[in-house]
């Protein structure tokens, strides 16, 4: 990956489309060690940390590596044949020793470059018995230099695109293609990006910086078909094979039919059953489709989560949180994404994360903390906007049903260019201001009472109106959320506790119409309790999501670029051999 297109992955800022748990959609502070980046100094130097840790190390030849999908590959080369699948079973249950004996299964040890060098030819032997070799051609956005055009498609100019990048002299945005400032050098790993018109207020050398464009300079790959030599763009033919030959749907219509192109059942997740059943049910009702039909699907993942409290609440009050929510916080992180079936391939439309705390001081509280959507939504009868909503409401529907009693949600409407779950968006995709997505939701609350699961939902200004939070303590704060994060910055602007009550309260007035508190109607079910987890290292993580599309290029701009993305995640979640290579 290029220079440029890794520091678009770095600008990259976590946050809400619909729904955000930042106040500050800024992370300028970098891991010194990998490219994870933070909001603060004090949540980098806990993280740095983890580097401490002894790195993974070879037992057949002391090569040491960072990441477990690195060192497999690695490891696959010191073995012959199926002896390799023996061998890496016995180093993960610590049957071969650090000096390459074994203890466990007897293994055909490769110790000469003789013999690599041979193992390589049989694996190259036995890609050419399966079909010819593929020939790479070098992407070119023009075509201008090749000999021969597409046979897929006429675009000429297929450069993946670029989202905003964040100015630091105001609330602004660089958008994709604009100039932009940036020093030549990095000052203390912060990102200090301005916008032409910020940096001539900024009173800075000329000479200490340089002017940039916010593009991104790869392009779709271009593969030639091993039968008929025919070219095609890898998005338009579907083509995710890098080990394989590729053969275009023309010479063998069974190539593209491969593909993974329906989610299916993952993992059996109770939410995701519940959900799927719900929504097909409401379609159904709404557009009198035939019930053996699936046109939305939904999968889910999960994994526990454990924060201190003090990362989430302001120093000078440390104790009084700790002593109210203990010295840890646990809760159920979730991942959620819904997909329509558009020419036969699964592609998400909406995506949602959500946290999830059965016992959060004495009560059970779900908090959403990021939602976005594309608009590849379309069912005759139910507007995009409507089932968006549902799908909420579905899931609210579901913690009802499991015994949860409170959910918090920031309305915090996002700007033209930014992304917070799925990589680019459409150009002409439209945004809801603030006042109509507040609008939304005050909709969405009102149907889910009207449906028998919110019994009252109230804004901070209303609940503040009740006296029912009689000192910033009372107020619920989740980890990252947005009374945690606003108590947190201010606290780090006023070491004075009088000065920090003062400032406190600025911040009440500025988020007084903003955020939801809801209460749901008498649970249905018992005690919240933790569920059957089912993790994902990349599709249930927000952060590596988005760093993985942003990295594999795959956009959702485009209904056929998102296609693409669709099939490529599809394979990533139903092959665990395919993501484990990337970390």
């Amino acid at each position: 990956m290029s220079s440029e297109n890794q520091e678009n992955r770095i600008n990259r800022v976590a946050s809400s489309k619909a729904s955000s748990n930042k106040t500050d959609r800024h992370k300028p502070f970098r891991c010194r060690h990998c490219s994870k980046r933070f909001e603060f100094q004090s949540l980098r130097k806990e993280h740095e940390k983890k580097h401490e840790d002894p790195e993974l190390k070879c037992a057949v030849c002391s090569a040491r590596f960072r990441l477990k999908g690195n060192l497999k590959k690695h490891f696959r080369q010191h073995f012959l044949g199926n002896e390799f699948t023996k061998a890496w079973k016995a180093f993960i249950n610590g049957d071969i020793s650090a000096n390459g004996t074994s203890t466990g299964p007897t293994s055909s040890r490769v110790n000469t470059r003789a013999d690599l060098k041979n193992l390589r030819n049989n694996r190259e032997a036995e890609l050419s018995s399966t079909g010819p070799k593929p020939k790479r051609i070098k992407a070119n956005p023009t075509l201008e230099s090749n000999s021969k055009t597409t046979k897929c498609c006429d675009f000429t100019d297929l450069r993946y695109g670029t989202s905003n990048r964040f100015c630091m002299a105001a609330e602004c945005r660089i958008p994709p293609g604009a100039k932009y400032m940036c020093p030549k050098t990095e000052v203390d790993d912060e990102i200090q990006n301005y916008c032409l018109e910020c940096f001539k207020d900024a009173r800075l050398d000329l000479n200490e910086w340089e002017v940039k464009e916010n593009t991104n300079p790869k392009s779709e790959e271009v593969d030639e078909c091993g039968i008929c030599k025919n070219l095609f763009h890898r998005v338009c033919a579907l083509n995710i094979r890098t080990k394989s030959s590729f053969i275009c749907q023309n010479c063998s219509p069974r190539g593209i039919s491969n593909m993974t192109k329906k989610v299916g059942t993952v993992n059996g997740d109770e939410c995701a059953e519940f959900m799927n059943k719900k929504l097909n049910e409401f379609i159904v009702a709404n557009n009198k489709i035939k019930t053996r039909q699936i046109p939305v699907t939904v999968i889910s993942f999960t994994e526990m989560k454990e924060v201190p409290t003090s990362e989430m609440c302001p120093k000078l009050y440390a104790n009084q949180f700790v002593v109210k929510y203990s010295d840890t916080v646990k809760c159920v992180y979730r991942a959620i994404y819904a997909y329509l079936r558009i020419d036969e391939i699964d592609v998400p439309f909406f995506s949602m994360f959500v946290s999830e705390f059965p016992s959060h001081a004495g009560q059970s509280w779900f908090t959403i903390n990021y939602l976005d959507t594309v608009p590849y939504f379309k069912s005759k009868g139910i507007r995009r906007g409507a089932m968006h909503g549902k799908i909420m409401l579905t899931y609210i529907d579901y913690m009802k049903s499991i015994g949860y009693e409170n959910a918090h949600i920031w309305s915090n409407p996002p700007k033209p260019g930014d992304d917070f779950i799925f990589n680019v968006h459409p150009i002409d995709q439209r945004f809801l201001g603030q006042n109509e997505l507040n609008d939304w939701y005050i909709r969405i609350f009102q149907k889910g009472k009207e449906d028998g699961n919110i019994q009252s939902f109230k804004t901070f200004k209303e609940k503040m109106g009740e006296n029912a939070f009689k000192n910033f303590v009372d107020i619920p704060i989740f980890p990252d959320s947005l009374w945690s994060n606003v108590m947190k910055e201010t606290s780090m602007e006023n070491t004075d506790k009088r000065t920090f009550k003062k400032k406190l309260e600025v911040q009440y007035k500025k988020h007084t119409e903003n955020n939801f508190w809801i209460k749901l109607n008498e649970p249905t079910g018992t005690q919240p309790t933790i569920p059957t987890l089912h993790p994902h290292p990349i599709m249930g993580d927000h952060e590596k999501f988005m760093d993985f599309c942003a990295e594999m290029n795959l956009e959702f701009s485009t209904l056929r670029r998102a296609k693409f993305s669709a099939v490529s995640l599809n394979k990533l979640i139903n092959d665990a051999n395919c993501f484990e290579l990337f970390f």
